[in-house]
């Protein structure tokens, strides 16, 4: 038998609030191998809390690159621990951390390309958010023994696009788009015209979360194409007016999602008239 040793690598450090930001070894290069890294943060009011937000988290294997959310502590104090195996790495994380009041679930922060109404923090309030292509989410604030957590409700991402150009865009792309979706926008253009898509950016979990492309409004519509992983599409091109997309995700790990443009131009018929002289 053969036994190997690996030097692990120590990390992490001791810091304090009010806040600030911390990140994995070598950010936003790959993490080093066979490392133990601790991490304990403090406030300095005894009488506050932490909050820990993830602006970037990508690992290897099954921990995956979905973004987790919003983390409150329910003292003074909290530490994470790191521990990589000696495979190949990936670039890590990213937090931001700040002291917050006690009793409080803490702010979510404001999606990219979205709004948010309501500035309450605190048990039973509710913050609205809305994105630009449509999505509603809704937070609830809830506490329950000390504990703090926040529940979700997302209202399906219905949507139609009746202007004659603009951009579909996946759920909090470029974030990361979620677990559990079944999404479906519909593009109507004028009768006798033709959508156009052009796929800007595309990365979605291969083999387990696709979206279709259908040459109508109906779900028996032809299928156009059917995608999924990191390859961006070329361009589609629509044989009627009207272009559903229908995207669905499963309940494991997400990618960066999608951005589509699409415009519409109508068909020019052409016309030959031809003349018959008689005398």
């Amino acid at each position: 038998m053969m036994n190997f040793l690996f030097a692990v690598k120590t990390c992490g450090s001791s810091l304090q609030g009010p806040g600030g930001t911390f990140t994995s070894p070598n950010f936003p290069f790959q993490y080093d191998s066979n490392a133990q890294c601790v991490w304990v943060i403090t406030a300095i009011n005894t009488n506050k809390v932490m909050q820990w937000l993830y602006s970037n988290f990508s690992f290897s294997r099954l921990t995956g690159s979905f973004v987790p959310d919003l983390i409150v502590s329910m003292s003074n104090q909290m530490w994470l621990h790191l521990q990589t195996d000696e495979s190949v790495g990936s670039i890590g994380f990213k937090v931001n951390y700040k002291e917050i009041e006690k009793e409080s679930c803490g702010d979510p922060g404001t999606p990219l390309y979205g709004i948010r109404e309501g500035d309450g923090f605190s048990n039973r309030d509710v913050l609205r958010f809305e994105c630009h292509n449509k999505i509603s989410l809704l937070k609830t604030c809830f506490i329950l023994l000390s504990n703090f957590f926040l529940s979700f409700l997302a209202v399906p991402c219905l949507s139609n696009f009746t202007a004659p150009m603009g951009t579909v865009l996946s759920p909090d792309y470029p974030e990361g788009y979620g677990n559990n979706l079944n999404c479906i926008w519909t593009i109507i253009s004028d009768p006798g015209s033709r959508i156009h898509l052009s796929f800007n950016d595309f990365d979605l979990e291969s083999q387990f979360d696709f979206l279709a492309v259908k040459d109508g409004d109906s779900p028996d519509s032809p299928i156009i194409g059917t995608f999924t992983g990191a390859e961006v599409p070329s361009h589609l091109t629509s044989n009627g007016h009207i272009l559903r997309l229908e995207f669905q995700a499963d309940h494991s790990m997400s990618g960066r999602g999608f951005n589509i443009t699409y415009n519409s131009e109508m068909n020019i018929m052409k016309y030959v008239c031809i003349f018959t002289l008689t005398t």
